[in-house]
């Protein structure tokens, strides 16, 4: 009589236990995601960065490392009193995709300000400016205060960047949840197609993977265009985004989405259909596995993957683990919600073993393509913790260590209390999926219901040992079932904590691009600090700027400035850094040449006064 009842509080307790993980990943997703400026570089710019020019150009080019989209970007032009004046729709010239260029107008003699913002392969925004002359303009320290005022201004909405990494976040979980539910009702527990539960599961990744995707469509222009989240749905942004690759790739993941609506409804019969009336097709299996490889392949499509080096083996890496993650992780809600309520013992007997080698194949195939995706996008070891890229990782590698203790802790109750025996027990009960309430169940049926599946996972091959001898007492029914039960909640917590900081990794610039642009830092002494900045760091020409300020920040004016660049390990220099003198405490050296890739030792001196000179000293990285 109490029965129904009794499923209701259940159901209940799991609507509330869901929503405080979803609640605390949000949380942490949007609290870490500030609008993301990554992760093309750029490389030069015409007319030059600070540079002088004789007479007007006829427009602007900005050159990256990488293609960049144009489409939801800007080139904007101000004069030194920070009025705009306008010029012509960003375009890749002859159809480069490296390249940005807008004409302009025929200017005056004078200092002019650009500011520039696009957005690169793997969706994320980018945006710089820079400072030139034209004629007999002086640059001024006016100048370069505008400039950073400007830039500021165009700086992005944060709640616009963290409704994205959400949206991001939804769409990973949507993905493992839907493919994980769907694969372990395959492959691990097919009587549970009949499952009310299990259903819910499968059609609640579906779900959120789907408006996910629809609302980081809708996102993608405001945040690539830094614009407010009002203007989201203007039909002419939609028209925008959907000619960038994101936007395309979004159209495909929609696609393969409604496509595996009736592959869904073929494996979940209609409740109270009996099981046996409703076999798979025989093209179920090649359509679902197109559908499902289809869809672990569009976050790699517009991210981190499709970009950089070694594309098409980074693409299929990046599905590998994803799917891995899904088969894995995605299958835990099912087996805490669906399987261990509604199943006794012999079931539980089939279906744990199953999940074992599953889950075991899944591990190893994430950390093998988990290392090449490190090794590629983080690139050294000092990118681990020296960029943000690097740091979030060590956090995600952090957490799933925890999430390795905690299932060797279940696999201690399993030890306690569990061991699989294909003779022992009864193989008659009828695995149709259904979610009564099972007969009750013997002390080490109750203990056996929580773990199998994670302690396999982690390797406990002690649990097929005939000789296995426990050396702890052995424990009470009650206690093993409420430890049981709280490691099961803590690993699908932690699984949530993982899919969050998945979502932060992809909204963060990698390693290796983080450190591939151009060289940005303070050349320091205890009086006078060098603000450098080496444009882009690489070999070969390079503009080099130099400004003197104040260990405060305040700009500094000195008598005259000279540098030299030397490589010690080639014992070559030092060598002359020709410069001139661009505004008080600025200087500048246009296409100053470095020949070799390494570390240079920079040298800068000042004149600070008749008598007094100070030099600082730095190691420059050039690639």
């Amino acid at each position: 009589m109490n029965a129904p009842w009794s499923g209701h509080r259940l159901v209940i307790r799991l609507v509330i236990r869901l929503g405080a993980l979803l609640f605390v990943a949000l949380s942490l997703v949007g609290v870490g995601a500030a609008p993301a400026f990554a992760h093309a570089v750029l490389e030069g710019t015409d007319p030059g960065a600070g540079g002088q020019v004789e007479q007007s150009p006829r427009a602007i080019t900005l050159q990256y490392s990488e293609s960049v989209e144009a489409s939801l970007g800007a080139v904007r032009l101000y004069d030194d009193r920070g009025d705009r004046i306008g010029v012509g729709r960003p375009e890749h010239p002859d159809g480069r995709g490296n390249e940005v260029r807008a004409s302009v107008p025929d200017l005056d003699d004078g200092s002019y300000v650009v500011t520039w913002r696009v957005t690169s392969a793997d969706a994320h925004p980018i945006r710089g400016a820079f400072t030139f002359t034209v004629g007999n303009g002086v640059e001024s320290a006016k100048v370069e205060s505008l400039a950073t005022r400007l830039l500021a201004q165009q700086g992005g909405d944060t709640i616009v960047g963290a409704a994205f990494a959400i949206a991001r976040f939804g769409v990973f979980a949507g993905i493992v949840l839907f493919v994980g539910a769907a694969g372990f009702l395959v492959f691990v527990w097919p009587g549970g197609r009949v499952s009310v539960r299990a259903a819910r599961l499968v059609w609640a990744g579906w779900i959120v993977a789907l408006v996910a995707t629809i609302a980081g469509f809708a996102l993608q222009g405001v945040y690539a265009a830094a614009l407010p989240l009002a203007d989201a749905f203007k039909p002419s942004l939609w028209t925008d985004i959907w000619d960038t690759r994101y936007g395309h790739v979004a159209a495909l993941r929609v696609l393969l989405l409604v496509l595996a609506v009736p592959l869904a409804r073929a494996l979940l019969p209609s409740r109270g259909r009996p099981l046996a009336e409703h076999p798979l097709p025989r093209w179920w299996l090649p359509g679902a596995a197109v559908v499902g490889v289809g869809i672990s392949f569009t976050p790699g499509l517009s991210g981190h993957a499709g970009t950089g080096s070694q594309i098409p083996l980074a693409l299929v890496a990046d599905a590998v683990h994803i799917a891995s993650v899904s088969l894995w992780v995605g299958a835990l809600p099912v087996l805490a919600f669906a399987l261990l309520p509604s199943t006794g013992l012999a079931t539980l007997k089939r279906t744990v073993p199953r999940y074992s080698q599953l889950a075991l194949a899944c591990v190893v195939a994430i950390v093998v393509s988990g290392s090449y995706q490190s090794w590629r996008e983080v690139g050294s070891l000092d990118a681990l913790t020296s960029t943000d890229y690097g740091r979030l990782l060590l956090v995600k590698l952090g957490v799933f260590a925890v999430l390795v203790v905690v299932a060797a802790f279940s696999r201690d109750i399993v030890n306690q209390r569990y061991r699989y025996d294909d003779e022992e027990g009864d193989d008659t009960e009828p695995d149709d999926g259904t979610d009564a309430p099972p007969e009750p169940r013997d002390e080490r049926e109750l203990v056996a219901v929580g773990a199998g599946a994670t302690a396999r996972s982690v390797g406990a091959t002690q649990l097929d040992d005939p000789d296995f001898a426990f050396d702890s007492e052995p424990l009470d029914n009650a206690s093993a079932a409420r430890r049981l039960r709280r490691s099961v909640w803590i690993e699908v917590g932690i699984a949530v904590v993982v899919l969050a900081v998945t979502a932060l990794l992809v909204n963060a610039a990698p390693g290796r691009d983080a450190n591939s642009g151009p060289w940005i830092g303070y050349i320091k002494t205890p009086t006078l600090w060098f603000d450098t900045n080496v444009v882009p760091a690489r070999v070969g020409p390079n503009d080099v700027h130099f400004t003197a300020v104040t260990p405060g920040g305040a700009q500094q004016d000195v008598l005259e400035m000279t540098a030299q660049a030397t490589d010690r390990d080639r014992d070559l220099g030092p060598i002359e850094i020709p410069l001139r003198r661009l505004a008080p405490g600025h200087y500048f050296s246009p296409g100053f040449r470095f020949p070799f890739a390494g570390d240079w030792e920079i040298t800068v001196k000042a004149l600070v006064g008749e008598t007094e000179q100070v030099t600082g000293t730095a190691e420059i990285p050039i690639r």
